[in-house]
């Protein structure tokens, strides 16, 4: 994994922590060594996690390697555009902020 891709991971995860921070969701990021893959998924901030119906706001997956992720572009590309989704829920927080 180049550093690019170490980066990219990084900025995803700020990104997630920045959304909980706003309070308006939970974002979830967890990393799956089998798949080599990272997994975020995104709920409402009241969602009671023990009733198992509820719906998430927003899941995504990005591939860190060339088997299934592609060449580093395509990660690096799948890495950010999954970041951009994510940040895309701290925009309503943002404006209200205002």
């Amino acid at each position: 994994m180049n550093n690019d891709i170490r980066n990219a991971l990084l900025d995803l995860f700020s990104v997630c922590l920045e959304v909980n921070g706003a309070g308006r969701f939970h974002a979830h990021m967890s990393y799956s060594g089998h798949i080599n893959g990272v997994h975020v998924y995104v709920a409402p901030a009241e969602t009671d996690y023990g009733d198992h119906s509820y719906t998430y706001t927003m899941e995504g997956l990005a591939y860190l390697d060339d088997e299934l992720g592609g060449t580093p572009a395509e990660v690096l590309a799948s890495l950010k555009a999954l970041s951009d989704r994510v940040s895309e829920l701290l925009l309503p927080a943002q404006g209200e902020a205002a």
